[in-house]
């Protein structure tokens, strides 16, 4: 029989992070709050607070929560004007406080996003170091003179591009580039503009209203630790840390060298340059790492188990190196599985090996989705995206599930007068989540619906929330389902990762183990119905407890015999009783 949860393995026997589960919010269309008037269409610091009691209900122990600093929102709030306050079209600090405070009566941890290569550059720090080049901000953004050719004209320091140069495919498919030929590269972005004010060129990783701090100041490292302190102090339990690659840089600015594997109107193309020299950069990069995870083994935050979980989209060499800095507090998003194809061999290979390689005491997690890719049953497919909840809810770590992804939501089309994100074209998985199906707007916001932040996704009107609480087999079923599995079976929760191996190459098998305790996961990755056998499992008969297809479920099995799969299904298998 498999063994339950008892309270003293629920306490001080391990971090809680080992069996946490993630929601993030992304909080300007997440929910806005019933008593703001007048409604202004868009989520609301107070109206997450109005929806704990669901987030609890669903099962998640921590959200995490997309900037909602004060922001000229250029780029969908990751332009940040001030680091410690709220954008008032979301609230107010003290709304926040009341949010995390009844989060944590609901036994709910709160991780917010911390951003800290970039600024707006309509933050007092970038307008003071732009005014002159002598005052105390001068050094605390990335500043040039640029080079100057033989005719006397400037230009930028190094070939360093824009991560959002993927608009230059679009405007060279309109038409506004005719001086470049047939088979010649679309020119990226440059990462450097000439501030007229200042008589030089400032560095922006990203649009030209995000300058890049300057990471090499020790002025700079210790404003962004002491903001860390602030949310510490005000009872934030954790940061997901953006784009943090990118605070390590050369230097020297030297040129990046090109990417023979760029792809000429598929591939983003910022992405024509490798990266070593604009971004995690080894002698910059790694001890500022080690200098922020420093932050939260401070002694006045012993006892509250904060965490860090680090943004880094970098070759695997350089994410265990980052996860070995400093394990008890902090790693990095495992994003191996999300552009991969959904299929058996592929996701196989790709668990064996970071299983494998994680280094020691590093909490593993697992993602299926974010604000910034598409949705996960627009990328596979509704049934595939079922399986693959079962999947990742079941393995070892910590999972993050994006708002509304419970809800089996898909991309929208935006059109184009609603469009928010120009840069990166991310509005289709950002659009509000449908809460009643008997409320305007679905229950998101009472505004009209032409001054909703983004326009509801008509497609999903059928999957509000209130509809899929009262159906057993619902997505948000499946969802509370897994997550009520996870925290009381101990093997669910703190089981050690194994590959099985099936006769079937479409069906995917692990196990987790702990003191005795097993579940065991089969996928059918395929579109037909499956009979998979295991080899060298000591389990012959078990009981299937839960199908992504049905949700709940009730079948013995028998591995020699082989185990029977729908298409697309994916089952959870304890030991059977007697």
């Amino acid at each position: 029989m498999e063994k339950l949860m008892s309270s003293s393995e629920n306490a001080s026997n391990h971090s809680f992070w080992l069996g946490a589960a993630v929601y993030q919010i992304y909080p300007w269309t997440f929910n806005e709050d019933e008593e703001r008037q007048p409604q202004r269409g868009n989520g609301s610091i107070r109206g997450i607070t109005e929806r704990l009691e669901y987030l609890s209900h669903l099962g998640v122990n921590v959200i995490w929560i997309s900037p909602f600093y004060p922001s000229p929102m250029i780029d969908g709030g990751y332009d940040i004007q001030d680091y410690r306050n709220i954008h008032p079209d979301l609230g107010t600090l003290a709304d926040f406080d009341v949010m995390a405070a009844t989060a944590r009566g609901q036994g709910i941890k709160t991780m917010i996003d911390f951003v800290p290569n970039h600024t707006s550059d309509q933050h007092e720090w970038f307008l003071k170091s732009r005014s002159s080049r002598d005052n105390d901000k001068a050094d605390w953004y990335i500043w040039h003179d640029g080079i100057e050719d033989d005719e006397g004209e400037r230009h930028p320091p190094n070939n360093w591009a824009s991560v959002f140069s993927l608009p230059q495919l679009d405007r060279r498919r309109r038409g506004e580039m005719p001086e470049l030929h047939e088979h010649d590269k679309t020119p990226p972005i440059s990462a450097w503009t000439f501030d007229e004010q200042r008589g030089q060129y400032y560095l922006h990783s990203f649009t030209k209203e995000q300058p890049d701090l300057n990471w090499n100041n020790p002025a700079v490292r210790e404003e962004m630790k002491a903001t860390m302190r602030f949310w510490l102090d005000r009872g934030v339990d954790g940061f997901r840390v953006d784009a943090v690659n990118y605070i390590g840089k050369d230097r020297f600015l030297a040129d990046e060298p090109l990417n023979d594997e760029y792809v000429e109107g598929i591939d983003n193309p910022y992405d024509q340059l490798q990266r070593r020299h604009s971004a995690g950069y080894p002698d910059t990069f790694y001890p500022y790492i080690e200098e922020m995870s420093a932050v939260l083994r401070e002694s006045q935050y012993e006892g509250r188990d904060p965490r860090i979980i680090f943004e880094a989209y970098m070759d695997e060499r350089s994410l265990e190196t980052i996860n070995r800095i400093a394990p008890e507090v902090a790693g990095t998003f495992n994003f191996g599985a999300m552009d991969l194809p959904w299929e058996a061999q592929f996701r196989k290979a790709q668990l064996d090996d970071y299983y494998h390689n994680l280094p020691e005491g590093v909490i593993a997690n697992q993602v299926n989705g974010n604000h910034d890719k598409p949705r996960l049953v627009s990328r596979i497919g509704p049934r595939d995206a079922r399986a693959a909840a079962v999947h990742n809810l079941m393995l070892p770590g910590i999972p993050f599930i994006y708002n509304g992804e419970e809800l089996g939501l898909t991309d929208a089309v935006v059109p184009e007068g609603r469009q928010k994100d120009p840069n990166g074209g991310r509005d289709p998985e950002r659009t509000p989540i449908p809460w009643d199906s008997t409320r305007e707007n679905a229950g998101f916001s009472h505004a009209q619906s032409g001054q909703l932040y983004l326009p509801l996704n008509e497609a999903d009107l059928d999957k509000c929330a209130d509809l899929q609480l009262a159906d057993p087999q619902s997505s948000f079923a499946l969802y509370h389902a897994l997550l009520g599995l996870r925290s009381t079976s101990v093997a669910a929760k703190y089981g050690t990762y194994k590959a099985l191996y099936t006769d079937d190459r479409d069906v995917l098998g692990f196990s987790r183990r702990y003191e005795g305790s097993q579940v065991i996961v089969l996928t059918n990755f395929s579109h037909r119905e499956k009979v998979a056998r295991l080899h060298h499992t000591r389990q012959v008969i078990g009981r299937s407890v839960l199908s992504s297809v049905t949700v709940k479920d009730d079948r013995l099995v028998d591995f020699d015999k082989g185990v029977s799969l729908a298409p697309h299904e994916a089952i959870v298998v304890v030991r059977a009783m007697g």
